[in-house]
């Protein structure tokens, strides 16, 4: 499991500054969980900040302790509280049971093999109350894209540079081994000032495992959960994203929610 990306938590919310589109939607998924969440894979707060200010009560964990030390101190400044906790999604072990259980932004795909899936899965039944939920944002591949993503380096994002002056351009370069579906990714990121010129150049490398339809079927069936709706999220032109009851297609973004029991 690849997590050295999470090292700089400031460079990390530069770069994913412009995803915001399921922030919304997954806040009001936790806002009528029912009872506590935990966020597995929480990062410095990109979802749990916003759940916990509109009067959430959750929990958070993740391996990066730069990452939660960042969010700790967001907590404090912001006067939020939540239980914060260091560990592997595949082995932790908290004595809450929780109503809901999130796993957002493609972090599931982290788990590089079909043991390390399936421990995760089990661990997040083992946490859940009866008749709790889990719930997984992953993307499903999609054929014309992993030949797209093959031909060398591209250009991914040209955002602002939040809070600083400039731009950020992020460039991938990603070759994707179909046999194991993992796809590993070098990532370089170029600070830009206002007059064009690069100031600054980070490097990221990372692996994801994808997962198909009935392959997360199969997964979720043999952890133990017995039902499971799919739900494709839609972005609109202002950004705000929503998910949406209509069928799955390549390349969506999918809500997976299984119960437990």
């Amino acid at each position: 499991m690849d997590d050295s990306y999470t090292d700089d938590p400031q460079l990390y919310s530069t770069v994913y500054a412009d995803v915001v589109a399921d922030i919304e939607p997954l806040v009001a998924l936790m806002k009528g969980a029912g009872g506590r969440v935990l966020e597995l894979c929480c990062g410095n707060g990109r979802i749990l900040l916003p759940a916990l200010a509109a009067g959430v009560g959750a929990d958070g964990l993740d391996r990066s302790l730069p990452m939660l030390a960042d969010l700790r101190d967001a907590m404090a400044v912001r006067g939020l509280e939540a239980g914060v906790h260091a560990g592997d999604m595949r082995s932790f072990d908290l004595p809450e049971r929780y109503a809901l259980i999130v796993i957002a932004f493609n972090s599931f795909l982290h788990n590089l093999t079909q043991n390390d899936q399936l421990a995760t899965l089990r661990r997040c039944r083992a946490h859940l109350a009866p008749g709790g939920r889990l719930a997984i944002v992953t993307f499903h591949p999609a054929a014309a894209k992993l030949e797209e993503w093959a031909a060398g380096e591209k250009l991914v994002k040209d955002i602002p540079n939040r809070p600083g002056p400039g731009r950020v351009r992020v460039f991938d370069t990603t070759v994707d081994d179909r046999i194991e579906q993992v796809r590993s990714v070098a990532r370089r990121i170029e600070f830009i000032d206002d007059a064009g010129s690069p100031t600054r150049t980070e490097h990221w490398t990372f692996r994801i495992r994808y997962v198909f339809k009935p392959e997360m079927e199969l997964l979720l069936l043999t952890a133990g959960f017995g039902h499971w709706t799919i739900r494709p999220m839609e972005s609109g032109p202002d950004g705000r994203g929503a998910f949406v009851d209509r069928a799955a297609r390549e390349g969506d973004t999918l809500l997976w929610t299984a119960w437990n029991g």
